[in-house]
């Protein structure tokens, strides 16, 4: 709390706040869902992984 109280104090009034802190009413975006990534990461048998060979 002080690391954001300082942040604050050099940056301006609410420069940092608390995640999710009022994010909803401010909010303008929207998650663009056909831009997402495959899902590489879900599944630990579905990870590409890279094997190198030394000569």
């Amino acid at each position: 709390m002080a690391a954001m109280d300082a942040c604050n104090s050099r940056f301006g009034r609410e420069a940092v706040v608390p995640a999710r802190a009022g994010l909803v009413d401010k909010r303008i975006w929207s998650t663009k869902f056909e831009m997402r990534s495959p899902r590489f990461t879900t599944r630990l048998n579905e990870v590409p992984t890279a094997s190198a060979t030394v000569q």
